[in-house]
């Protein structure tokens, strides 16, 4: 397999590949990930009226919930949307499960609304929730939407390497908060009836497995699919920069991925939200990217209309997607890409490779 980072993509010989051997997924749609993946395909929506909070044209915020966690913090939310994602992963193993798992977390950008503090938090409480079961070791990856995308590259590279024979790639996030819902009102972000350019806030937590195939096969855990490219670069015109975007970091790393893969991409799973901000640096970045990588550069689909954005959660759940479906005949065909983009500029896209 061959990885490609940053500025200064560097090709990697001789691997025997790393794939994904289970996945687990918290979501407004499916509190399971086959549940979630089903409901997606299907085209079920859970984007309803917040029981409570009300925006500033006295209307009910219309958000994508967990229908099982009422009316708990935001931080209580996270810790129980990571905990279910991770459970499944750990169940999927027939036999008990490695000792030792590192798991990388995908997490909100620290700002305002997160911390280190609330990152190191989280992760010291899921290490104590599996501590009975297993020593996770709980690394945070505070990049917001592409934070999965960004660990998925330090997982796989940390399995080739021989660091650790599993890796978990997590993600969790949650705009249901009354703080971040009335901040994203006033500065005219969220989806409503007067606001067509907005975005619906979700939560959810999803989890894959990643190992390779050779140790998947020991521990009887199939091979859902194989990671045969990754793309990870910089928007130097983030969202709250005064220069325009030109989607030239998301075009990088689309290109990176891309010229890595082992095919031209069937389908494409991303995180548009409905803000013009993403819609414009799109329109720009797939003019920058070959042709010939796609077999339709047009051939893209976004849950967010589903569950909502739910933001560092975005690309382990992004990933389950062509995986499942493709293990239930719903093929998107051989070479499905995923590719997310945070508000601090960071872009991701990898292309998977799906068993015939």
């Amino acid at each position: 397999m061959t990885l490609r980072s940053s500025r200064q993509p560097v090709p990697r010989q001789g691997s025997a590949g790393v794939c994904v051997a289970a996945v687990g997924a918290r979501t407004p749609i499916g509190l399971r990930a086959p549940d979630a993946a089903a409901a997606f395909r299907a085209g079920v929506a859970r984007i309803i009226e917040h029981p409570t909070m009300k925006d500033l044209a006295g209307e009910p915020f219309m958000v994508a919930m967990d229908p099982t966690l009422g009316a708990m913090a935001r931080g209580d939310r996270m810790l129980a949307l990571a905990r279910s994602a991770l459970t499944e992963v750990l169940d999927s193993f027939t036999a008990a499960p490695p000792r030792e798992v590192l798991v990388y977390l995908g997490l909100p950008e620290v700002g305002a609304s997160f911390s280190e503090t609330q990152a190191r938090s989280l992760c010291d409480q899921l290490t104590q929730a599996f501590s009975g079961r297993a020593d996770l070791g709980v690394v945070p990856v505070t990049e917001g939407n592409a934070a999965g995308l960004i660990a998925m590259q330090r997982a796989v590279e940390g399995v080739e390497r021989g660091q650790s024979q599993f890796a978990i790639v997590a993600g969790v996030d949650s705009w249901i908060d009354p703080d971040l819902l009335e901040g994203l009102d006033e500065a005219g972000r969220l989806m409503s009836e007067a606001n067509s350019w907005g975005f619906p806030p979700g939560e959810a937590g999803g989890a894959v497995l990643v190992c390779r195939p050779g140790v998947a096969q020991t521990f009887k855990l199939p091979n859902l699919g194989q990671v045969s490219s990754l793309g990870v670069a910089t928007e130097e015109a983030s969202m709250h920069a005064e220069a325009i975007c030109t989607g030239e970091g998301l075009s990088h790393a689309l290109r990176s991925a891309i010229m890595a893969a082992g095919g031209p991409v069937t389908k494409q799973y991303c995180d548009l939200d409905g803000e013009r901000y993403r819609e414009h640096e799109l329109s720009y970045a797939i003019l920058r990217v070959p042709r010939d990588g796609f077999v339709n550069p047009s051939d893209f689909v976004t849950p967010v209309p589903s569950w909502g954005n739910v933001g560092a959660a975005t690309a382990p759940l992004l990933t389950i997607l062509p995986l499942l479906a493709h293990a239930r005949g719903f093929s998107p065909g051989l070479w499905p890409m995923i590719w997310c983009g945070s508000e601090n500029g960071k872009r991701g896209a990898m292309v998977l490779h799906l068993p015939t």
